[in-house]
């Protein structure tokens, strides 16, 4: 029986969910790596067991996630695209985002959301919501908001659209999250993100994922079986698609630095589907640098450059000046999703340090490819 708990990485200084030491609910697998061909389907099961003394309300929704640079996991709603800024905005202050969207067709539309830190607040984006009436606005935001953001959507001549979000500073604020949530997968890229952190899925499995059941009340110590049945597209698919399944449990007060605070438990299970026969393996280490020589510390950007999940392990080799090899270091297996950049820290176990000399760190990873890749980085003891 596995279990886990995926902290929510929506914007911490607004909402967090609690990860509990003591976990009511537990999970049979937390993980499916699926392999089908274009147009195959496929139907598979896990369940999910209540651990309390309290039955509880189990609300069970699909996401799309990111992993960080940082190896960390982000939820956030399907077919998102999402712009963060962690600054202080000055009341009168404007910005203009700019992004581009293709639609698979007109009839997509789209919802825009936005939510502030502190004060703390949320609201809605103004403006057209169809891609297929560009120019029919929506009704304009009534009473006292923080900010105020209009979106305007101007087709192009490739077939897509051009969106701007006007916002305006009403008030002085801290934190600003933009959502803009479309009704199907569209492909959606940042002209200019204003100085915000944009991130969105390009290869989400969402989409092709149904769920069942989705809401139930779970007894104390009672199991529930839950299915899902994925459905892949019969043309235009390679490569690797991802989503979640995320199950919430009911909110419940618990005890947390001297404080009762308002608790949910939510747990992630990651779908991966991979399409027979059309995979690339391709990938490259960009960086090497050292960060520490006691303990020897290296960090290590890997760039998934080809269309599935890798997952790199290798060495950190140590040289002398010489061309004495003076200590070889593991590089743990690690997880890169295809087109992500993914930055690991490789921490030499040996407690001696290195004599003074000058030498040369070099890195060999193996990600399932061809060949290996490496990099180097040259470095002084003194």
């Amino acid at each position: 029986m596995r279990r886990a708990i995926f902290v929510s990485g929506i914007f911490t200084i607004i909402l967090v969910f609690i990860s509990l030491l003591g976990c009511s609910l537990q999970i049979s697998q937390i993980e499916f790596d699926l392999n089908l061909s274009p147009g195959g389907s496929t139907s598979q099961t896990f369940l999910i067991i209540n651990d309390e003394s309290r039955s509880q309300e189990i609300t069970v929704y699909l996401n799309d996630w990111v992993r960080t640079a940082t190896g960390e996991t982000d939820f956030f709603p399907p077919n998102d695209a999402r712009w963060l800024f962690l600054r202080s905005f000055t009341a009168g202050e404007r910005l203009e985002l700019v992004y581009h969207v293709l639609p698979p067709s007109s009839n997509v539309t789209v919802t825009g959301t936005y939510t502030i830190g502190s004060p703390t607040g949320r609201g809605k984006i103004e403006g057209p919501d169809n891609f297929a009436n560009p120019a029919e606005s929506v009704s304009p935001t009534t009473g006292a908001v923080p900010v105020r953001i209009i979106r305007t959507i101007t087709p192009d001549t490739d077939g897509g659209f051009e969106v701007r979000l006007q916002i305006d500073a009403l008030t002085d604020f801290v934190g600003l999250r933009i959502d803009e949530v479309f009704s199907s997968h569209v492909t959606v890229h940042a002209v200019d993100s204003a100085g915000g952190e944009f991130v969105t899925v390009s290869r989400s499995a969402s989409d092709w994922i149904t769920v069942a059941p989705r809401k139930f009340t779970l007894a104390p110590g009672a199991t529930q079986e839950v299915t899902f049945t994925v459905n892949v597209p019969a043309t235009g698919v390679d490569g690797t698609y991802w989503g979640a399944i995320l199950i919430e449990g009911s909110p419940h007060q618990v005890e947390r630095e001297g404080a009762t605070v308002l608790a949910v438990e939510r747990f992630g299970v990651k779908v991966y589907v991979t399409i027979t026969g059309t995979e690339v393996r391709e990938g490259r280490v960009i960086r090497v640098r050292k960060v520490s020589l006691n303990p020897l510390t290296f960090k290590i950007t890997f760039a998934n450059t080809g269309n599935v999940q890798l997952r790199p392990t290798g060495t950190v080799t140590i040289i002398s000046q010489s061309g004495e090899t003076v200590r070889t270091i593991a590089v743990e297996e690690f997880p890169v999703l295809p087109g992500a950049v993914q930055t690991i820290t490789v921490k030499d176990p040996s407690s001696d340090p290195l004599p003074p000399g000058i030498y040369r760190a070099l890195v060999m990873l193996d990600y399932g490819g061809e060949n290996p890749v490496g990099g180097t980085r040259d470095f002084r003891v003194k």
